[in-house]
């Protein structure tokens, strides 16, 4: 009860009215948010001064990029409104953390805990001392522990890969020496779901994050593209292309007939659930040129979203369930863009550089993730949700698609 009186007592002060995470989104949303001034104490380390130094940094760039807190230096510590104080151990080759969050006013612990983790996976600790903290102070959960899958194309094939949301810790999950395409995550992040030409076909596969196995899902000789997991993760849709015609399906994730949503000549593809599981966005020309449009789970009450531009395409739901993200064509290339399901408030989150391409959403709907070549070569970005703090996450060129986690896979 200590905790959560003052937490209250610090959402307050920012001010925040209440600790529902809906709440917190409508406030982080308006101009007047003011971040929370926090001050970040030394890590002591007796044993391992140069790991105390590296989870600091880490952690600093955590909370400094969540957009949610000012860091303050020693010089304006004093307006602080909350304190961390941290001690790291080094007991049988292992890296030991003691946190304490402090309300600088009363002097009362916001909480205290320990992370432990191996010296190669020490990024662990600051990525969830991180979300501890937002989880407290903001009472919304961070993302500094979810992971981005990718992929990186190398002629003539495309692996699929795996990074930490800030882009560190890169490794390769599927190297198949084929084409890998459109990887996306199971609600529980524990799958992914993509294209491959593994089989010889474009067959949908799923890869097991915790056994490191892959499986065919599906083995009929046609294109399957843009595959996404229902919220409940029980179904899941895709576009199939038969007999020239390419249209979206649904199917339950353990087998079943394929339930076929859409129909008639035009191009209907890259589906996206909303969060409640009830509609799809999805992409079609039917109109004469690409546009998102909107339906029911089941197919009925199609409905057009966008008017506003002439090639309109790769609709993503954000996880909050309020704004669609979209690639929309300019003049100079792909931007990405962002509008309300009510189809009003259109705003381009990305700056008119080169193309941009492949939106997806962080769990917690603050951040974009996507792919762009503003820089010569293809590679992944992510950016806040109103486009003002960007940051690039890998640097080797051939990187698209990237697909953000729903929550941690440690």
């Amino acid at each position: 009860m200590k905790q959560k009186s003052v937490r209250l007592f610090l959402l307050l002060c920012l001010p925040l009215s209440g600790l529902a995470q809906s709440d917190v989104y409508m406030k982080i949303q308006r101009e007047g948010f003011q971040p929370v001034p926090i001050m970040i104490e030394p890590m002591r380390s007796s044993s391992s001064p140069e790991l105390a130094a590296e989870i600091e940094k880490i952690l600093r760039d955590d909370l400094e990029f969540s957009g949610f807190f000012r860091l303050l230096g020693e010089s304006s510590a004093g307006s602080a409104t909350v304190r961390l104080e941290g001690e790291v151990q080094t007991p049988d080759n292992r890296v030991l953390c003691h946190g304490t969050l402090i309300e600088v006013s009363s002097r009362r612990p916001v909480f205290r805990k320990s992370y432990e983790a191996s010296v190669e996976s020490i990024r662990r600790i600051p990525h969830r001392l991180s979300d501890d903290i937002i989880h407290y102070l903001i009472g919304d959960y961070g993302i500094a522990t979810t992971s981005i899958a990718y992929i990186h194309k190398i002629k003539p094939v495309s692996d699929m890969m795996l990074m930490d949301y800030d882009g560190k810790n890169d490794r390769p999950l599927v190297a198949n020496h084929t084409i890998n395409l459109s990887p996306a995550f199971s609600p529980d992040g524990k799958q992914i779901i993509f294209t491959s030409y593994a089989s010889g076909n474009p067959d949908l596969w799923i890869y097991n994050l915790e056994n490191t196995t892959i499986r065919q899902f599906t083995r009929q000789q046609t294109l399957y593209t843009s595959p996404c997991w229902s919220p409940s993760g029980k179904v899941i849709a895709y576009a199939m292309t038969v007999e020239g015609n390419t249209d979206i399906y649904t199917v339950p994730v353990h087998g079943g007939t394929p339930k076929r949503l859409t129909s008639g000549p035009a191009i209907d593809c890259a589906p996206s659930w909303s969060p409640d599981g009830r509609e799809l966005a999805f992409t079609s020309d039917r109109s004469g040129s690409p546009q998102v449009y909107l339906m029911e789970a089941g197919g009925s009450n199609v409905r057009r979203l966008t008017f506003a531009g002439s090639y309109n395409d790769s609709p993503v739901w954000s996880p909050r369930g309020d704004l669609i993200a979209y690639v929309s064509r300019e003049t100079g290339g792909f931007q990405i863009y962002t509008v309300d399901i009510t189809g009003e408030n259109i705003r381009r989150i990305t700056d008119g550089r080169g193309n941009h391409e492949d939106p997806s959403w962080s769990p917690d709907g603050f951040f974009i993730t996507y792919a762009s070549n503003k820089n010569g070569r293809w590679d992944i970005y992510v950016t806040s949700w109103d486009g003002k703090r960007t940051r690039q996450l890998t640097r080797t060129g051939g990187n698209v698609s990237p697909a953000w986690s729903p929550k941690s896979i440690w």
